[in-house]
């Protein structure tokens, strides 16, 4: 009796041992299912691939990123899996090589298929299990069956007179077959709305001015128009667009094209595509770190304006993806030397000593323009700075006066170099000051450095070639005049 007890104990302890292991495989497999979910698994087949790797890469701006690197179990087969969902965007097969093979679409379906040969790529392309990519390749082989009539189109042209009844039909030809392709672009926009395939060609269409603008007296219209909708077909704060090559193409064609170049103006515009990308963090730190690349050693003066606005308008004030502390005291501090200098602002105080042991500033220049040029006794380019330099106040019919401040520690060569090379102006030796570090105030970290003042002692121009200093005061005059 006991021993039946004991055993039938027993079955029921194995019994419930059993349901629970079978109970947490169900669960575990359950979660793997749903973590399968919210990954990503792309299979990729090409017919003749024979390098044994294959890159998955995405447009990031105007990077391009690393994804995942898949290795084939027999030739030209790929898997590329992931525990966790990729963002959207335009993707890339690349080659071990780095030659892209191919581009497809990450969305919202991301366990697919694509399989194609090398003899060509998009055109071969055969998709499953993903509707944006079974879009995206039609368009694809629309486009270049439209283009390739284009082209021949083109070559029937040119080979006829342009006046021949043959030609003008041909042209009314081309005309048609270019309607007919954007016609299909408009349908496939509003036939997939709210898809990404929808927003990537929305993104790409130009903006049609009307008629009645256009045709205007006043030219202006036409671009005003322009600017004030060119961002229509295309949102800003879509993190998806952001990793395709049409997001950067058109930032920079805005800001190259259409932006008035001066500092104020990019200001503006800054803030404003940048408000437009909120509420997405990514697009906007992304957008603030291109702008920051862009203006922290700027290529033309005085834009180094809008470096200190993003550093005091964003950095300083909100949270930027990749930033860390030292980063972001790195530019506060860079931020910080550059203010006090630049353009309008008034010019730092220097108060050096001239050869005499006596302490002089410029203000005490009360001619119409004031170079302060800072030079080095040893330094060659320095030696042709003051040669310009002579000229100027030699030839120029403006009002001006050098105020030359030597970095050179060593009073005696200094004297000796004043001398020998005929250094106009005022000379002065930045070593010894009654005032703050030159390096600082002016942001010398070599030579030859010059800086324009007007009367009033403002900066006007600055980091200049002397042989450019004339032209300069002319525009300056001319501006000041219409001002």
């Amino acid at each position: 009796m006991i021993f039946l007890a004991i055993t039938k104990y027993y079955k029921y302890i194995m019994t419930s041992i059993y349901r629970w292991v079978i109970g947490l495989i169900l669960i575990l497999v359950a979660s793997l299912t749903i973590s399968a979910q919210n990954g990503y698994k792309i299979k990729i087949s090409i017919d003749g691939y024979i390098d044994s790797t294959l890159l998955l890469t995405s447009y990031f701006g105007d990077k391009i990123k690393l994804v995942d690197t898949a290795y084939s179990n027999k030739p030209g087969e790929f898997t590329f899996i992931g525990s966790k969902t990729l963002p959207g965007g335009i993707y890339m097969a690349v080659s071990p090589q780095k030659k892209k093979l191919f581009e497809f679409i990450i969305s919202s379906e991301q366990d697919f298929t694509l399989s194609t040969d090398t003899s060509n790529y998009a055109m071969n392309m055969k998709v499953k299990g993903s509707k944006d990519n079974k879009v995206f390749y039609n368009y694809l082989r629309y486009n270049e069956k439209k283009y390739q009539q284009s082209i021949k189109l083109k070559a029937e042209i040119d080979s006829l007179d342009n006046l021949s009844v043959n030609t003008l039909s041909l042209v009314a030809n081309r005309d048609s077959l270019n309607n007919e392709t954007i016609q299909y672009k408009l349908d496939l926009i509003e036939k997939y709305n709210g898809s990404f395939v929808a927003a990537l060609l929305n993104s790409m269409r130009d903006i049609e001015i009307p008629d009645s603008i256009s045709s205007s007296s006043d030219s202006t219209l036409a671009f005003k128009y322009y600017k004030r909708h060119f961002w229509d077909n295309m949102d800003l704060s879509d993190s998806s667009l952001l990793r395709t090559p049409v997001y950067m193409r058109k930032f920079k064609q805005y800001f190259e094209q259409v932006v008035v170049f001066n500092p104020d103006s990019v200001i503006v515009e800054i803030d404003r595509v940048i408000s437009s990308s909120r509420p997405s963090q990514e697009v906007v730190s992304y957008l603030v770190w291109y702008f920051i690349s862009e203006y922290q050693n700027p290529k033309f003066m005085g834009f180094d304006k809008v470096f200190v606005h993003l550093v005091d308008e964003y950095f300083s004030k909100e949270e930027i993806a990749n930033s860390t502390a030292s980063i972001l005291n790195s530019l506060q501090e860079r931020a910080d030397k550059i203010r006090p200098i630049l353009l309008g602002k008034d010019a730092p105080q220097l108060l050096l000593i001239d050869s005499l042991g006596g302490l002089v500033s410029f203000r005490e220049i009360t001619n119409e323009y004031t170079i302060i040029f800072f030079w080095d006794s040893e330094c060659g380019i320095c030696g042709k700075e003051i040669i310009e330099l002579q000229k100027l106040r030699e030839l120029s019919d403006y009002d001006i006066e050098v105020y030359s401040v030597n970095v050179n520690s060593d009073l005696e060569k200094w004297k000796v170099a004043v001398n020998e090379k005929n250094v106009p102006g005022i000379n002065v030796n930045g070593t010894r000051s009654a005032t703050k570090d030159f390096h600082d105030l002016y942001d010398i970290y070599g030579t030859p450095v010059i800086y324009v003042l007007n009367k009033e002692k403002q900066i006007i121009a600055k980091r200049i070639g002397a042989n450019k200093i004339i032209e300069f005061i002319d525009n300056y005059e001319i501006q000041s005049l219409s001002e």
